[in-house]
């Protein structure tokens, strides 16, 4: 049975952004003259997939929660100002998307990152056409809206977004345990990317319902 709707995460998923968050990250410490953490602290922090405010309580524990929620938008605005031409989609998002739409399939994006940077950088990359619903940080002004892998966004907005596609013929797309939980905790299928930043013992033990090394090999991926 084929399926209806693909949930795409982003960041490791459909585009590598590895150089654009490490740059924004360096960026960010040296704004407030501290010491940025070493390469590899940092490779292995956005191989959590972690939301924002999260990696800066793991990276600078001193920090106050009045002074993460800072940083976290001193690093949205260097990233949306400076990083963004770092970003680099992975060989076949673009047709893959088309693809996708040429069969009459529902795209959905669905990123912890922040809303706003999420458009414009599907725009800048000619996939925001294709893409049916956008979900990011600030999506929801009126709701702050839980960050994967809890199931809230699903439930909250895909659900009424899309009430017409059986729960059975929707998958999530992703590459870190973050993805993979939030399709378990959302009742639905999964697919793991082998190629992104997730750890990969972490996210085979979650037994994901597919597991992809090539974006093209998404198309034609069917519910056991």
């Amino acid at each position: 049975m084929a399926y209806s709707l693909f949930l795409f995460d982003y960041d490791g998923t459909l585009c590598d952004t590895r150089r654009a968050i490490v740059f924004s990250f360096e960026r960010t410490f040296a704004h407030y003259q501290v010491a940025a953490p070493a390469p590899e602290v940092l490779q292995t922090i956005i191989n959590k997939g972690l939301v924002l405010g999260d990696m800066f309580r793991e990276l600078f524990p001193e920090l106050s929660e009045a002074e993460v929620a800072e940083w976290v938008v001193t690093y949205r605005g260097i990233y949306a100002r400076e990083a963004e031409p770092l970003v680099i989609p992975f060989p076949g998002a673009l047709a893959l998307f088309a693809q996708l739409s040429e069969r009459g399939v529902l795209i959905g994006v669905l990123s912890n990152k922040g809303a706003a940077v999420l458009e414009a950088s599907l725009a800048q990359l000619g996939l925001l056409p294709f893409v049916a619903l956008v979900i990011g940080d600030g999506t929801m002004p009126e709701k702050q809206l839980a960050k994967k892998p809890d199931p809230m966004a699903f439930h909250e907005v895909v659900r009424p977004r899309f009430p017409e596609v059986p729960t059975d013929k929707i998958l999530m797309v992703g590459d870190t345990t973050a993805d993979l939980q939030f399709a378990h905790n959302s009742r639905i299928d999964s697919c793991w990317v082998t190629f992104g930043f997730g750890e990969a013992d972490q996210c085979r033990a979650l037994q994901p319902t597919h597991t992809v090394s090539h974006l093209l090999e998404i198309p034609a991926l069917r519910r056991a």
